[in-house]
């Protein structure tokens, strides 16, 4: 007569909702995945016109065309998404396609990566105030 053994269900309850959105597999390197790095674009193609391709991705929060000394385009830069889901997206669609006929290439920004300004913004505050703005068109 040892009495009723408490049987708890092992792994009853909770468990479910284990995974959550998934995502975030590669990179996690100081959460910078909401970015991308494009380069071999052609010097003429405008700022506005990359932003147009990246857009179709995603909410983009910044984009950055990097300029040469005399304010040329350099072809390359990087394009900071709402989410790092967006960047993925982006890097899916648009790494190898042609603009102006020359294959572009975007992949993850690596901090790590030589030559690239690696200052860390402060973590952008206007993001924690509910997110406020998502979808809204921007600037262009």
């Amino acid at each position: 007569g040892k009495g009723p053994v408490p049987s708890v269900a092992p792994g009853y309850g909770g468990g479910g909702s284990g995974g959550g959105k998934g995502g975030g597999g590669k990179g996690g390197k100081g959460g910078g995945t909401c970015k991308v790095f494009f380069k071999n674009v052609l010097f003429e193609t405008t700022p506005g016109f990359l932003m147009g391709k990246f857009r179709k991705f995603g909410y983009v929060v910044n984009l950055d065309l990097r300029l040469g000394p005399e304010g040329r385009s350099k072809g390359s830069g990087t394009v900071e998404y709402g989410s790092a889901a967006d960047a993925r997206r982006a890097i899916e669609g648009l790494d190898g396609v042609e603009i102006d006929g020359r294959a572009m290439i975007v992949e993850y920004e690596d901090a790590s990566r030589g030559g690239l300004a690696t200052y860390a913004p402060s973590q952008a505050p206007a993001r924690a105030k509910g997110d406020k703005g998502w979808g809204r068109s921007g600037p262009y």
